[in-house]
């Protein structure tokens, strides 16, 4: 720990030598919006309407990224105005019809294409607020932004908008309700911060005014200011009825289900979500994942209830985890690491698999233990008064049921369910004026699940600061839990120091005692760590002759457990380079010191492994062509030092707006390979590992989409030599296999396939017809991949077909 706090120390002192770019603070961006009380707008795209020729049109965009903040090569001229129902925002964007990006996509899809959006600082301290973006060709993507520059794209609100091209390049329109948003009650004057911007897909660039670039370390406390007089929003009230059928084809069973989703903001600082017979049905499948280690996988949320509103409940920066999705810049190659986050709240385990007893003469199959268990019903309470903020959900899953068999006879087991509820409260100021105090807040947190033998209980308390600069921003949580009368303690610390737009450092600490347990209702990776990370980032835009930008960044971590064993680690080095046609090259060369294995043994041991590197290199051509590729050369070494070679690759095919088809394929060849067998026993494999992902779309509109998506992940694994977990701590000690033993090759063959149709009818109202079918095959060491991947297409342990109709209604 010590040598990782020296190197922190040099690396923020160095950045006062070098790169002297300082950051600057942009002259405010002031705008007094019309009220006109009937415009007359047919929200079509095309500005038209002779109103909008009467309120006047603002620009003074700037290129932000790449940051040279030098004046763009068109215009963007945007006007507003405003009635007491919300705000109308119509926007001419100049530019060539040979240069114009548009493709449809999936609402939030972030994808490299002609796109213009606006952020609003609704609570009009810096607190909160919302972003709208529309694509041209009417695509969106929306979300929250909290300080100081968050963004989410969790929310989606009921908003309007339509794109058209033009004779002079496209032009689009929105309407954004005033009941759909949060903001303090006020009388007279209401000011809310904005920042609009705009990506420019062929050059890759995005302007934005105010112009504050992604380098800068300030932005929701030096928005521009959009003044209006009387805002006062009415209240929202929505209902979301639904019903569904579903057939389970491995089983033959239909099944028939109505609910509703209610949501009530009866002022503009106070909303109630509730939903009864919520129907979680397969909408949208998680990705194929290959995981043979002792680690849990993270897999994000993906149901519209809990999405809503839960930025209120992440408590840190750890609690956020990046989707690895780009809008900008070359293609990349599918990644095949999963980020984990800590969080005190994972919403996927409501409603999610829910251990059962099982008596030792039962038998119960692998699909049926792994079935999500319904929920009765839950409701989410969000709101802020004045400088705070709160959150509350609650939920409650029905009784647990599941099919086995004893003497070939059919057995039905029961289990009362689980229920869960989570208190959030968070006080915060902020103050947007250059000379202010920056952001200081506290919050805290807790959780509780309920289940039929013992209750988990965690509670947190976090705060945060940011300076005035907005240069250092500092985030930490304290944390304890208590599961069945044990308790436990973690805390954590994330740090972060902007000297210029060029420099970023940052450092995070972690101390998670062996008793913590937050997994009933949270996520974590292990408890038993003390380390850290910091990470020193260098990205360069000007001054080059050949390229665009140049970026470096150097990581070094360090845990170690309780008993003072170093457990993770290592030196990361990453170097990226983009050239003036929008191709890149990325490489990575990683460094793991030998390390104590306290988990792959699942409790029968711990044991040394040495140390390894990992070497890649990644180039990719510009995502805005109609084909872009690119290709990925790796090496690495396994735990106990033999070499492994990773080749990735795939391609993008976006002839036109309405169809794209991207194929990525991942290979891996595996020399020594570590595996756990059971009991003190590991075995080392030579693997040939095959992942291969489609994705289809087919827009017949901007609201109308067909999907076909599908995900393979085959292994062959030849055992090669074998080894046993020592009595006392040391490195594995090689064992010879008895006679007769059984081999440990091993195969596996997963598969997901999904056929999706989605009619946006409305505002956030759906019509979904979606198949899906899942396989994974038993062990078939005599089979190649051919019959691997044939028979988990024609052997699924999950088919199921879904029609789901979702229709808003309300004001």
């Amino acid at each position: 720990m010590g040598r990782l706090f020296a190197v922190a120390t040099i690396g923020l002192l160095s950045s006062f030598l070098v790169h002297a770019q300082t950051l600057s603070v942009n002259e405010k961006v002031r705008i007094f919006v019309p009220h006109i009380d009937d415009p007359g707008i047919e929200i079509d795209g095309r500005l038209d309407e002779p109103v909008w020729q009467q309120v006047s049109g603002y620009d003074g965009m700037l290129v932000i990224d790449p940051d040279t903040l030098v004046e763009p090569r068109y215009e963007t001229v945007a006007h507003y105005l405003y009635t007491k129902h919300g705000l109308y925002v119509g926007v001419e964007l100049e530019q060539p019809s040979e240069t114009l990006v548009a493709r449809l996509s999936s609402r939030d899809t972030f994808i490299n294409r002609d796109e213009w959006g606006i952020t609003l600082d609704t609570s009009g301290q810096g607190l909160y607020g919302y972003w709208f973006s529309t694509a041209l060709g009417g695509s969106v993507k929306d979300g929250k932004i909290a300080p100081e520059r968050v963004f989410t794209s969790e929310w989606d609100g009921p908003w309007q908008r339509a794109s058209a091209q033009t004779d002079d390049g496209w032009s689009l329109e929105m309407f954004l309700p005033w009941s759909m948003m949060a903001m303090p009650e006020q009388q007279g004057q209401r000011v809310m911060g904005f920042w609009v911007n705009r990506k420019f897909a062929m050059a890759d660039e995005r302007w934005s005014s105010p112009p504050l670039p992604f380098t800068d370390s300030r932005f929701m406390s030096v928005l521009g200011e959009l003044v209006m007089e009387d805002v006062q929003p009415g209240p929202q009230f929505a209902l979301f009825p639904y019903t569904s059928y579903a057939y389970e084809g491995i089983k033959g069973e239909d099944e028939y289900r109505a609910g509703l989703d209610l949501f009530w903001r009866p002022s503009t600082n106070f909303q109630v979500a509730v939903t009864a017979n919520p129907d979680f049905g397969a909408i949208e499948s998680d990705d194929v994942v290959v995981n043979l280690t002792a680690f849990e996988t993270f897999f994000p949320e993906k149901r519209l209830f809990f999405l809503e509103g839960q930025e209120v409940f992440r408590t840190t920066p750890r609690a956020r985890v990046s989707s690895g999705s780009s809008s900008s810049g070359a293609r990349r190659t599918a990644s095949t690491f999963s980020p984990t986050p800590t969080t005190l709240v994972n919403t996927r385990r409501i409603g999610g698999v829910t251990g059962i007893a099982i008596p030792g003469d039962v038998v119960v199959a692998g699909e049926e233990r792994g079935r999500p268990t319904e929920l009765a019903g839950a409701i989410k309470v969000t709101g802020q008064s004045g400088r705070l903020r709160y959150g509350v959900i609650g939920a409650f899953e029905e009784e647990v049921r599941r099919r086995g068999t004893r003497n070939g006879e059919e057995v039905r087991l029961e289990q009362d369910g689980r229920d869960f509820a989570v208190a959030r409260i968070l006080y915060e100021t902020t103050q947007s004026s250059s000379g202010g105090s920056g952001r200081r807040s506290i919050g805290y947190l807790g959780t509780l699940v309920s289940k039929p033998n013992e209750d988990a209980q965690v509670h947190a308390i976090d705060g945060h600061f940011q300076s005035s600069s907005g240069k250092l921003s500092l985030d930490t949580q304290f944390m304890r839990s208590d599961v069945g009368g044990v308790s436990g303690f973690g805390a954590l610390l994330n740090a972060r120091y902007v000297p210029n737009r060029t420099i970023q450092h940052s450092l995070s600490l972690d101390y998670l005692n062996r008793r913590l347990d937050i997994s009933d209702l949270g996520f974590i990776r292990r408890n038993d760590a003390v380390g850290g990370v910091y990470r020193f980032s260098l990205n360069e835009t000007q001054g080059f002759q050949h390229l665009r930008s140049r970026g470096t960044s150097i990581v070094l971590s360090y845990e170690e457990n309780q008993d003072g064993r170093a457990v993770r680690g290592g030196i990361f080095v990453r170097n990226k380079w983009q050239f003036n046609n929008l191709s890149e090259i990325r490489t990575e060369v990683d460094y793991f010191p030998g390390r104590w294995d306290d988990r792959n043994s699942f409790g029968n041991g711990i044991f040394k492994t040495e140390g390894r590197w990992v070497a890649e290199v990644s180039f990719g051509t510009d995502s805005a062509k109609p084909v872009s590729a690119s290709l990925l050369l790796g090496m690495r070494q396994e735990e106990l030092g033999d070499w492994s070679k990773r080749v990735s690759l795939g391609t993008t095919f976006k002839p036109n707006d309405r169809f794209s088809f991207d194929l990525d394929v991942n290979y891996f060849q595996r020399e020594g390979w570590l595996l756990y067998q059971g009991g003190r026993n590991f075995t080392t494999f030579k693997a040939t590992d095959w992942q291969p992902r489609i994705a289809m779309d087919v827009f017949l509109s901007a609201r109308q989409q067909f999907r076909l998506t599908l995900q393979w992940a085959g292994i062959r694994a030849d055992e090669q030599d074998f080894w046993t977990v020592p009595v006392q701590p040391n490195k594995l000690d090689p064992r010879v296999k008895s006679v007769g033993e059984a081999t440990d090759d091993f195969t596996l063959s997963r598969l997901a396939v999904q056929l999706r149709y989605r009619w946006e009818i409305g505002p956030l109202s759906d019509l979904f017809v979606v198949y899906t079918r899942g396989s994974n095959l038993a062990n078939r060491i005599h089979d190649d991949f051919n019959d691997l991947f044939t028979d988990a297409l024609e052997q699924p342990v999950i088919e199921v077909f879904v029609v789901k109709l979702r229709y808003r209604f309300g004001r």
